[in-house]
């Protein structure tokens, strides 16, 4: 398989090798044109003109050829002084182009200047809303997941994790948290809602034949003097069929009255109980132990870790999983960020305003890391590398100063010769 030449890689209409092929035919072309032009020249006086023509064009050629190839190389391997210029400027060069590249480009206003014209937001809004590109990236981020899922796996990380967890507990106020929890869950009066629960729950746990049963023994038990007269198992079943019926009736009552004075008093506790974790140092201060003894477990960290660890796990199943609920929930996610994007403009300025503060940000800090990069790259190259890139980029053009010179030298000779020959005469 043969490698490409400098014209499919630059795109350039002729090679570099036709032009250095074409510039030593016109030199070749030149020095055979002076061969014959002399030896006729005793023939007729044209043919001196013509002589002269050919003699300045490969002075001419041979001067230019020589001026290219010093640029990038010492002429016939000869080591004549200030040739071979780009490969014995190269760190030079570097530092020169990092420099240029600093106080040209690398801008603040010229960045700011471009980022203003760039609408980040509104391509990233139309980007995603396509439904193609959108469950494209979607698949791609649950692609990755795994991997970034098995690295949060490891057991510093978990480690890393419960202490975090721990210290961040420490900061909170739980008492305080928990009261306002009350008071929003008392608004909604889910409170009322969680009683009426726990009054079934009461009455269905009367109402069992084992809970009977038991309440019988203790009954029994209480009635001894009763056993000698065989009553004592019969008063105590009256007596729990009773207590069952009154505490299922009393049960019945609370739930079917809403201002029943047992709800009021449970609001009443509800409410005090809000405002003593808020307000009361008594209260938080042992809601804070509580909380201290419980962070200070010996083995407190073991279940965050399991449970970080199980989290992991079905998080990594599902995102590998043909039918992965995570892939949907990432592509509703993005999708909605897409059209968020695209009907809210206050939404897009403000994002476009936070991308170009950082991007700026970056670049201030980066600025000079960019530029010790470019001087560095440049000077690692190889001279002789440095030399056939950059010829193979500008060496067509110069290949045409090699043209130039042997067409501007026949026509400079020729003009010296008619000059010479006028004044001669």
């Amino acid at each position: 398989m043969t490698s490409p030449s400098p014209v499919s890689l630059l795109g350039e209409p002729y090679s570099l090798a036709r032009m250095k092929l074409l510039a030593v035919g016109l030199l070749m072309l030149a020095a055979l044109v002076y061969v014959v032009a002399t030896l006729l020249e005793p023939r007729h006086a044209t043919w001196g003109y013509v002589a002269a023509a050919a003699e300045a064009a490969m002075i001419g050629a041979l001067a230019d050829w020589f001026a290219v190839v010093a640029l990038f190389r010492h002429p016939l391997r000869l080591p004549i002084p200030h040739t071979a210029i780009i490969p014995a400027n190269k760190d030079r060069l570097g530092r020169r182009l990092a420099e240029f590249l600093d106080q040209n480009f690398l801008t603040r206003e010229r960045v700011d200047e471009a980022l203003s014209r760039w609408d980040m937001a509104g391509d990233l809004s139309r980007w995603l809303g396509d439904p193609e590109r959108a469950r494209r990236l979607a698949r791609g981020i649950c692609d990755a997941t795994p991997d970034v899922l098995a690295t949060l796996d490891r057991q510093p990380v978990r480690t890393w994790l419960s202490g975090l967890a721990q210290r961040l507990l420490r900061e909170v106020d739980l008492a305080t948290l928990g009261g306002q929890a009350i008071e929003a869950l008392t608004g909604q009066r889910h409170h009322q809602r969680w009683l009426d629960g726990l009054l079934d729950e009461l009455a269905a746990w009367a109402a069992r034949d084992s809970v009977q049963e038991r309440l019988t023994e203790v009954l029994a038990r209480e009635l001894a003097q009763l056993r000698y007269v065989g009553l004592d198992q019969v008063a105590a079943r009256l007596a729990t069929r009773k207590l069952v019926a009154a505490l299922t009736r009393t049960l019945a009552e609370v739930a079917a009255d809403p201002e029943h004075e047992w709800r009021h008093r449970f609001d009443a506790w509800i409410e005090r109980t809000a405002t003593r974790m808020q307000d009361d140092p008594q209260w938080q201060a042992q809601v804070a132990a509580w909380r201290d003894a419980w962070l200070d477990q010996p083995r407190w960290h073991a279940p965050v870790e399991a449970w970080w660890h199980d989290f992991v796990v079905r998080l990594r199943q599902d995102a590998q999983a043909a039918d992965s609920k995570l892939l949907e929930h990432v592509l509703t996610l993005l999708q909605a960020m897409g059209h968020q994007l695209e009907v809210d403009d206050s939404l897009r300025q403000g994002l476009n305003r936070q991308v170009r503060t950082v991007l700026l940000s970056t670049l201030d800090r980066s600025r000079p890391t960019i530029v010790d990069f470019v001087s560095e790259r440049v000077q690692s190259w190889d001279a002789t590398e440095l030399s056939t890139v950059l010829e193979s980029h500008i060496g067509r053009d110069l290949q045409f100063i090699r043209i130039n010179g042997t067409v501007v030298g026949a026509l400079v000779g020729l003009t010296l010769h008619a000059f010479t020959e006028a004044w001669l005469r």
